[in-house]
């Protein structure tokens, strides 16, 4: 499918079926992988770009193989991302490849990323922002809970983070939060 071809389909809202076969075309080569990441960063069509970025997760999560060979490329514009809508997707992907717990295709080529602490500034940035929607400030939270292994320094500023967003926050804050800090700072409550 041609970019330009892609750009008309996602200026269309699609259900749930339609990114579902996007994905599937993604996995069968008919759709480059490569297209859709690009259109995730498309600024003059932020529902484009949103639509996008639901694609690039759903073939995250579905055809892993399809995209864990654009991971790098994935992690090294993350911080240029500033549509929010589509940091939910972002941070929903982060999520799953950086989980300690993840397939062996994630862990493998996460291991292979040497741009961690880029992901964690970015991360921090999303998170401290009074503009980043609570949906994406609970996913930094986890992407950077199963990053402290690897940057030691990060468990006291979360930590700090996640209380200090517990104060004023919502019941999706709340719920992640008190999870968070329960399985990560069990000794320091």
């Amino acid at each position: 499918m041609h970019t330009e071809v892609l750009f008309e389909v996602l200026s269309q809202t699609p259900g749930k079926a339609q990114v579902q076969h996007l994905a599937a075309q993604a996995n069968s080569g008919k759709l480059p992988v490569t297209d859709l990441l690009n259109l995730c960063y498309t600024r003059h069509k932020p529902a484009v770009a949103f639509r996008a970025a639901w694609v690039l997760e759903e073939v995250a999560y579905t055809y892993p193989e399809q995209f864990v060979p654009h991971l790098p490329d994935f992690v090294s514009r993350l911080p240029a991302q500033q549509n929010l809508s589509c940091q939910r997707h972002f941070t929903k992907i982060l999520m799953r490849c950086a989980n300690p717990k993840a397939r062996q295709i994630y862990s493998t080529a996460w291991s292979a990323i040497p741009e961690h602490e880029a992901i964690v500034e970015t991360m921090f940035e999303w998170l401290i922002d009074p503009r980043t929607p609570v949906a994406v400030k609970v996913n930094c939270l986890d992407v950077l809970a199963y990053l402290q292994d690897e940057f030691p320094w990060i468990g006291d500023e979360l930590k700090s983070q996640i209380e200090f967003l517990l104060k004023d926050g919502s019941p999706a804050m709340l719920s992640r939060g008190k999870r968070l800090l329960k399985r990560f700072f069990p000794h320091n409550r």
